[in-house]
């Protein structure tokens, strides 16, 4: 088991106090060589000026008063003195006798001596078992003086107990300082710690306190600019998941993501509506979700050639039903694998557009033909055998005449409507009585009426009906209703044009007796060109567009068309218009 504290704090400790130790022991170390050294020097100076004081007296002295005199020198001074001859030979000791001694000559300090120069050396003493230090100066004979090293050796204990008490008063003061700045330090690392993993967990709100001007504070002011870059870039992340977010809510297109796996990882609610999908979908899979087999077997083909384009696929979906067009895109999912966005949109509007912007070619062009033939016939006729018939040449003429005001009514109707849907009619409101327009249009059509055997009335309230209207559009859509009223009522039928009124709303309505539309063909009396009996609209004179104009003009006005029939017992067309538009 490792002995290491696992804490910064412990492990700062632990080492600054193996710092301190290894310092103080090398410091103790150094230090007490260098007193050792530095005391034997200073020994060996002392030594050198006592034998050189000595040396005077005892070369002069007579050689059988030397052993009392170095004797005396002894007893003094605590030291021990040698008188050695050239040859090595000891002459006089104060602690021996010369006869039992041996030869000096191979001594170090003798050898220097003995050269000329001062000699020192340091060892044990064979003859009395201490360890000495010898300073010999030169001269005849050499005079050596000796030391024992003990005192020496006394000052250096003295010496390391002083300094192993300051040191342990200084590696105490200095390992509790050491405590307190690893302390001190753990706790700032400790707020670093913890506001980052607060940061990590989300809480961008935490606050760091700085101190100082060290390399941790410069740690701690980037951790902050950190914090705040991050907010920012999350602050930003986050408005663009909202913008996103409420982008694919309000999308009308059906978006879908599918995962590296086939799973649904998302479907917005335009696709939910699409899809039918009820619980959660991303319980589901690709195909469990697209039901239709060519919609399939476009997810399979993109699934085994995701790098080939795929081409949008339109499918009519049953339910809701609708016209589909799907594209597939790559889209990686979360993870990095090859997912594929699924975009589906609902052109079940432009698939009608388009099937209606056909149909009303076709229409406009058989429209066309048929009063351009009657009289291209006519006037072939009329140029090359009815000159010669003026009652003959009178008929063409008025078939001719005839075929033109027709095709004047069908581009006149054509160029409104196509005026009005490119809002090339802009609405202008003047108050006015909302029963005028429909006295006007019915004495308008009074004549008409009367010529086809219809009774035409105009039923309005006997009080004034103010309000705001658009008085050449009102009219126009009562001269298309009375109109279709008139021309699809037998003889002897009625057809009435009321007014009524509440407080917002103002109803406009065409009542008739006439032939009446089938249930099932009331949804398409508005499209262009839509005749339910095109034999009886053409022979009276009918275009096919008046519905088309009627719808157009009313959802221009911001109102709402209703038609109500039964077949053999007439048709009920009420048109309501907001009254004041634009008051709160």
């Amino acid at each position: 088991m490792s002995t290491v504290p696992r804490s910064l704090a412990g492990r700062l400790f632990v080492q600054s106090a193996v710092v301190l130790a290894v310092f103080v022991a090398a410091a103790g170390l150094l230090g007490d060589r260098f007193l050792a050294r530095w005391e034997t020097e200073r020994v060996a100076r002392d030594l050198e000026r006592v034998a050189w004081a000595a040396a005077e007296g005892l070369r002069i002295a007579p050689a059988q008063a030397r052993g009392a005199r170095v004797r005396e020198l002894s007893d003094r001074t605590g030291l021990r003195f040698t008188v050695i001859a050239v040859d090595g030979r000891v002459l006089a000791d104060s602690h021996r006798d010369p006869a039992t001694m041996e030869n000096h000559a191979d001594r170090p300090e003798v050898s220097e001596a003995l050269a000329g120069r001062p000699g020192v050396a340091r060892r044990r003493s064979a003859s009395i078992g201490e360890p000495l230090l010898y300073v010999a100066v030169p001269g005849v004979p050499v005079v050596r003086a000796a030391q024992s090293l003990a005192s020496v050796a006394n000052v250096r204990a003295e010496m390391r107990r002083r300094v192993a008490l300051a040191a342990l008063g200084g590696v105490a003061a200095a390992l509790v300082l050491a405590w307190w700045f690893s302390r001190s330090l753990t706790r700032r690392i400790g707020a670093l710690t913890r506001f980052a993993a607060r940061a990590a967990e989300g809480d961008l709100g935490a606050e760091l306190a700085v101190h100082g001007a060290d390399d941790l504070a410069d740690l701690e002011r980037a951790v902050l600019a950190l914090r705040d870059g991050l907010r920012q870039d999350l602050a930003e992340i986050r408005r663009e998941h909202e913008r996103l977010q409420a982008l694919l809510e309000h999308l009308p297109d059906g978006v879908l993501v599918l995962g590296g796996d086939g799973r649904v990882r998302l479907a917005n609610p335009a696709a939910r509506h699409i899809l039918r999908l009820r619980d959660d979908p991303t319980a589901h899979t690709g195909p469990e979700v697209l039901r239709h087999p060519d919609l399939l077997e476009a997810l399979d083909r993109w699934g085994r050639h995701p790098d080939t384009p795929a081409e949008p696929v339109a499918v009519d979906w049953p339910d809701p039903p609708c016209r589909l067009l799907v594209r597939f895109v790559p889209f990686p999912d979360e993870t990095g694998r090859p997912g594929t966005l699924v975009v589906l949109r609902d052109v079940t509007r432009q698939h009608e557009l388009e099937r209606m912007r056909t149909d009303f070619v076709a229409n406009l062009g058989h429209e066309l033909r048929t009063p351009l033939t009657a009289i291209r016939g006519a006037a072939e006729t009329l140029r090359h055998t009815a000159l010669a018939d003026p009652e003959a040449a009178l008929r063409f003429v008025e078939a001719i005449h005839r075929n033109a005001l027709r095709l004047e009514a069908l581009l006149r109707d054509v160029s409104d409507l196509a005026r009005i849907e490119a809002g090339g009619a802009p609405v202008r409101l003047a108050p006015l009585d909302a029963r005028e327009p429909v006295r006007q249009v019915v004495e308008m059509f009074r004549a008409e009426a009367e010529k086809a055997g219809v009774n035409l009335e105009a039923r309005v309230p006997g009080a004034e009906v103010p309000a705001d209207l658009d008085t050449e559009k009102v009219e126009s859509i009562l001269v298309n209703l009375v109109q279709n009223g008139v021309r699809y009522t037998p003889r002897g039928g009625r057809v009435w044009a009321e007014v009524s009124a509440d407080a917002d709303t103002v109803t406009f309505g065409v009542e008739d007796t006439g032939i009446g539309i089938p249930d099932h063909e009331i949804p398409r009396v508005t499209e262009r060109f839509y005749r339910v009996d095109p034999a009886r609209s053409r022979a009276t004179g009918g275009t096919g567009l008046g519905l088309a104009i009627v719808k157009h003009l009313t959802e221009l006005l911001g109102g709402t068309l209703r038609i109500e029939s039964r077949p053999g017992h007439g048709t009920w067309v009420t048109v309501t218009l907001p009254r004041h538009p634009g008051r709160t």
